[in-house]
């Protein structure tokens, strides 16, 4: 994958797939400022990023909080003097399973605010600069649940469904000036690679497995990808 002096911020990375993230583009010496609530999970991936030898930021930030987005904003203008990579991966997962009409309103919100409103605030701030530069590679975490509406999941696949609507009409508003817009949509993703009936490959996949993906729609090798949703979901077969 090609990336020439970049740097990119990634929201939700102290864990997961944003973490994979953020070492895949470190290992391709990408200067990365990382984003999390979590801060002693935050701290621990700093250290490790370093150790690695890569370049790396880290910033406590509740995607949810505008005050606390502002915040950022600023800080992340303090370590790097421009953003050419943005990963939106911050968001929430249900919290059980169970029908829509049992369902609690104030989860609902929280999960907008910080699966929607917080992608879509984080991308407000940073694309201007690369509007400017007409520079530059935003790729949002989707779900399959936004693409097919998963059962018991109604709020969640909602909120997911929005983040893909949103990616395909901001690409077609930002692809003039060079500022691509994709979208991942990760199936059954974890820890390895275990067995899984969720999908035709019959396992799950890796957090390492989607990050290659991100990274390589976020590198010059994708400079003709954007406004589309990719999923990495081994085939999927159950919802």
């Amino acid at each position: 994958m090609r990336f020439d002096h970049r740097t990119a911020v990634v929201t939700g990375g102290a864990k997961g797939i944003g973490r994979a993230v953020a070492f895949e583009l470190g290992a391709h010496g990408v200067e990365v400022v990382v984003l999390d609530v979590e801060k002693e999970a935050l701290d621990k991936t700093g250290e490790e990023l370093k150790a690695a030898g890569y370049r790396a930021h880290t910033i406590v930030c509740d995607v949810a909080d505008r005050e606390s987005m502002d915040r950022a904003l600023n800080e992340i203008f303090a370590c790097v003097d421009k953003v050419d990579i943005l990963i939106n991966n911050a968001g929430i997962y249900r919290d059980n399973v169970m029908k829509f009409w049992l369902t609690d309103p104030d989860t609902w919100e929280r999960r907008w605010r910080i699966n929607v409103f917080g992608t879509m605030y984080m991308t407000r701030g940073i694309l201007p600069g690369m509007l400017e530069r007409r520079y530059g590679h935003i790729v949002n975490l989707g779900s399959v649940a936004g693409v097919y509406g998963n059962w018991d999941m109604v709020d969640y696949s909602a909120t997911k469904g929005a983040v893909i609507s949103f990616t395909k009409a901001l690409a077609k508003e930002t692809a003039p000036y060079n500022v691509l817009v994709t979208a991942v949509s990760p199936g059954s993703i974890g820890e390895g690679t275990g067995p899984s009936e969720l999908s035709f490959s019959g396992r799950h996949g890796s957090f390492e497995e989607c990050a290659e993906l991100i990274c390589f729609l976020a590198s010059d090798n994708a400079s003709y990808c954007s406004g589309q949703n990719y999923q990495v979901d081994g085939c999927r077969k159950r919802m």
